[in-house]
């Protein structure tokens, strides 16, 4: 991965966590891939350990603790720096310390550790995520950890995304990624370590994150070698409980082992062209053909999906059933004209045919293309066409009322506000009310009059 920041708070770095019995830690973690690379009784009882990308510090405590941990040349010169930035520690060393150990915490309670540098100590040569090819992540081969593929991210909930992004900024982060969807969430990276930053309700502690190609017959294999304390999540995800009370993830991002799969050039789309998009249709049937078809990679890649996290929540709205008797949806993936790169999607769905009304969705994945009226473009193309095409009286569209951008597209698009519908939708860990807007076919016809007047 290119134009990755240089670190600015320290050399090396690694994952601070305690343990009541280190023995027991080390022989879990071995199980996991990890070896051990150095121990010792002083200033305390630790053991650091490695699976060749992740260090980890395994320090005796029976308290529960988990810490970004750097290690720091300089110490002083980056506290200093940090202090002017506006940040405060609430661990600060003695006098007498022979290795200083300062200690801040994020705006969301995870503990960010400044230790001066060990003799002996170096960073794991890698290769991780951060600097593989993209190709490498479905190749198993490639991983240095075999058991549990790679590391992906030190996983964070956090109540606030953007004043989280802000405060990563200030310690020398930069983002890697940012998306809405299943929630907003970033991964952000200062060259040494990689923070995922997930603005969610759906876990509510830190969590080292693996992925894997081939992670359900990784997950099969230690089962059959007595792995214990997991939840499972599908028979691909789980989630470990470590003998530590802290949590792993182990994500699957990969291609079912099986016979050839179709190549996405074999899907066919209908599409619809704008001045400076292309909108690619996807019904129920064509859905279920490329999940079904196309390997995880070939999904990712025909339908603009950036993370494993959405691969997977798309994969069980299919599985699960996105109709019913009554109610279908047209679905289309807006692509840029120019680059072809997947930017976003918007569709009809609640379509009760019998009725002729639908609701329209939208949604701006690549945070690139937000603000140049891209969506605005998009959606006047999917109301032409539900209209005309779908023979829809009535389109209904349902806004929060702090969503300022979309606010500003329905009522540009010439809907109109009807009122407010209580209660009506759950994000985040919350329920909020709607607005309710609609546009009717004879709105339509009438704002298409006046814009040929």
């Amino acid at each position: 991965m290119s134009n990755l920041p240089k670190p600015i708070l320290g050399e090396i770095t690694a994952l601070t966590i305690t343990t009541p019995d280190l023995e027991t830690s080390l022989a879990y973690y071995q199980k996991l891939g990890f070896s051990e690379v150095f121990r010792d009784d002083w200033p305390f009882p630790w053991i650091q350990i490695s699976d060749g990308v992740l260090l980890i510090m395994l320090r005796k405590d029976p308290k529960p603790y988990i810490a970004l941990t750097y290690y720091v040349k300089s110490i002083d010169k980056v506290v200093v720096g940090l202090v002017k930035k506006g940040i405060e520690f609430v661990y600060k060393p003695k006098k007498t310390d022979i290795i200083k150990r300062y200690t801040f915490t994020t705006p969301d309670g995870l503990y960010i550790s400044l230790v001066s540098i060990v003799e002996g100590f170096s960073q794991p040569a890698g290769p991780g995520m951060l600097t593989m090819p993209q190709e490498d992540y479905f190749k198993p081969e490639k991983y240095v950890n075999k058991t549990c593929g790679l590391f992906g991210e030190l996983a964070h909930p956090v109540a606030d995304l953007e004043k989280s992004i802000s405060f990563w900024q200030l310690l020398g982060f930069k983002v890697v990624s940012r998306f809405t969807s299943p929630y907003p969430w970033a991964i952000l990276s200062d060259g040494l370590s990689i923070i995922g930053v997930h603005q969610s309700a759906h876990f509510d502690y830190p969590a080292i994150t693996y992925f894997a190609a081939d992670m359900k017959e990784k997950i099969g294999k230690l089962k059959k070698e007595g792995l214990t304390g997991f939840t499972e999540q599908g028979p691909s995800n789980i989630v470990l409980t470590t003998p530590e009370h802290q949590h792993i993830f182990l994500f699957n991002m990969g291609m079912p082992p099986g016979p050839a799969k179709k190549k996405p050039h074999t899907i066919h789309f209908t599409v619809i062209e704008t001045p400076r998009l292309l909108l690619k249709e996807v019904g129920p049937e064509l859905m279920k053909e490329i999940y079904t078809s196309c390997s995880d990679e070939e999904i990712m890649e025909l339908l603009g999906i950036a993370t494993i996290e959405e691969l997977e929540t798309e994969r069980n709205k299919v599985q699960q059933g996105m109709t019913t008797y009554r109610t279908s949806y047209k679905l289309f993936f807006i692509a840029e004209k120019e680059s072809g790169k997947i930017i976003g999607k918007c569709g009809l769905h609640n379509w009760f045919a019998i009725h002729k009304r639908a609701e329209i969705g939208y949604v701006m994945s690549d945070e690139s293309a937000m603000r140049k009226g891209y969506m605005t473009e998009a959606v006047k193309s999917i109301i032409k066409h539900g209209f005309e095409e779908m023979g829809l009286n009535r389109i209904e569209a349902f806004v929060g009322s702090g969503n300022v951008a979309s606010l500003k597209i329905v009522k540009g698009s010439g809907f109109i506000e009807e009122g407010t519908l209580r209660s009506h939708y759950f994000k985040d860990g919350k329920i909020e009310d709607s607005i309710c807007f609609s546009l009717l076919r004879t709105d339509y016809d009438q704002r298409k009059n006046q814009l040929k007047g």
